[in-house]
């Protein structure tokens, strides 16, 4: 075929490939003063959500970093990054780790041995210890611009109570207040969990006197069971969760705010969160009935101790007391102002703390026709009933178990013609029991790490 007769065949095409709409089909022309209207209210709406989304992050006193360690720990972090704070996910368990509603970018997971620590704290330990180097890469890039870093853990599991020291000495690098939220078993769990609440615990209160860990906030399961008696399994540690992240926050987001009364300031914030040198509890009451001149008094007699997340603590022990009281417009018009000195003077009576700091905030995003009141105590001693509780506990579960296991290894013996004494299957036990059983070789596996 000759050059030519290509050019007229592709001149051919070009043509037949020619799409022009007719007139009557062609696109109206563009009304560029329409389209410039049209980009210039564009621009504002994306001016007016980043104004609103700087604006959301200074109402806040205090940037706060979370890390969540162990699957409690990791559950804690969700809640306070769904409040839109900074926080990270660090668990041995990866069926854990994947149901935790933060970027995967925020987690890590510690693949070590089989998964999971089965509530051994050594594998805690020593899978935090593995990871060393991930963790602190993870901590430096994703809480960069954290102002505190606030742990979050269950005492009684393996994972987070088991990394506790590792963590905290990771966390310590970075030279930022650590504040640290460990969570105390329900009185239905099992005595592994007790046990390792009791000897993570004690750990912690060194740390604390130390003054590695600013502020050791304890917060109890058994507690919010009884707080929430009433509500389903499934439901209970969304609940549970809601009550412990919603406190903390109230208190660092209204801190920032001003109030035509009295405010409760953001260094008295910091003051209180970070400066108690000791444990720390915190709760909230809502009151409905708040009319009458002692109605909010003699609730917060009633409740300065039921509301609390823990129980145990003496309270007059306090180095720092935070107030918060906070109604809308309407309610407030009803309340009498001798109610507020009332109340006020209940807590330093019952408190006796070096100081009392409160604050009174009009919220009018509140539905509800009710007074919240939420209180905090710092620099408190360990809550010992609660301690010597689960020591009991502990104890007589020990007990029963050891019982079990001397009824167990009877029915192993074996008579075969010769003596078999009890000391012999107790010795084999014992062997079982080291870390050349099949559970202890598991506990020695080569660290992979598997992130892409």
């Amino acid at each position: 075929m000759s050059a030519q007769t290509n050019r007229s065949t592709l001149q051919s095409e070009v043509i037949m490939d020619d799409i022009t709409e007719k007139k009557e089909d062609a696109l109206p022309a563009i009304d560029e003063d329409k389209l410039a209207k049209l980009k210039a209210r564009l621009a504002a709406k994306e001016k007016e959500t980043t104004m609103t989304t700087a604006a959301v992050k200074k109402e806040r006193s205090i940037n706060f970093g979370i890390v969540g360690s162990g699957q409690a720990g990791s559950r804690l972090a969700e809640s306070f990054y769904k409040l839109g704070y900074d926080a990270i996910a660090i668990n041995t368990a990866s069926q854990d780790l994947k149901f935790i509603d933060i970027p995967e970018s925020n987690k890590l997971l510690l693949d070590y041995s089989l998964g999971g620590a089965a509530k051994e704290l050594e594998i805690g330990h020593q899978a935090a210890e593995a990871y060393r180097v991930q963790i602190t890469e993870l901590v430096n890039k994703q809480l960069a611009d954290a102002q505190i870093l606030i742990m979050t853990t269950s005492l009684g599991g393996g994972s987070g109570a088991g990394s506790c020291e590792t963590m905290i000495d990771i966390l310590s690098t970075t030279n930022k207040p650590i504040v640290l939220i460990a969570v105390l078993p329900m009185d239905s769990e099992d005595v592994q969990a007790k046990d390792n609440a009791l000897r993570t615990l004690a750990k912690l209160t060194r740390l604390a006197q130390a003054k590695k860990i600013h502020n050791l906030i304890v917060v109890d399961n058994a507690k919010l069971e009884a707080i929430y008696h009433g509500v389903g399994q499934m439901d209970f540690f969304g609940l549970a969760n809601k009550a412990i992240v919603e406190p903390i926050d109230v208190f660092n987001t209204f801190s920032s705010k001003p109030s035509s009364t009295k405010a409760l300031d953001s260094m008295e914030w910091a003051k209180i969160f970070t400066d108690g040198e000791g444990l720390t509890t915190y709760g909230s009451l809502k009151i409905t009935d708040y009319k009458s001149e002692d109605a909010i008094s003699i609730a917060v007699i009633d409740n300065l101790n039921s509301n609390l997340l823990a129980a145990g603590f003496d309270i007059k022990q306090s180095k720092y007391v935070g107030v918060m009281i906070i109604a809308n417009d309407k309610v407030w018009k009803d309340i009498p102002a001798s109610q507020i000195t009332y109340a006020i003077a209940v807590i330093n009576e019952q408190c006796g703390a070096k100081s009392v700091f409160r604050g009174m905030y009009v919220d009018n995003n509140m539905a509800d026709d009710c007074v919240m009141v939420y209180s905090i105590f710092s620099g408190l001693g360990l809550p010992l009933p609660r301690i010597e509780q689960l020591k009991k506990d502990t104890a007589e579960l020990l007990t029963a178990s050891k019982q079990k296991d001397t009824q167990r290894n009877l029915t192993l013996t074996i008579d075969a013609g010769k003596d078999q004494s009890v000391s012999k299957v107790q010795e084999l036990k014992d062997k079982v029991a080291q870390r050349t059983s099949a559970f202890g070789k598991f506990t020695n596996a080569v660290v992979v790490d598997r992130r892409k």
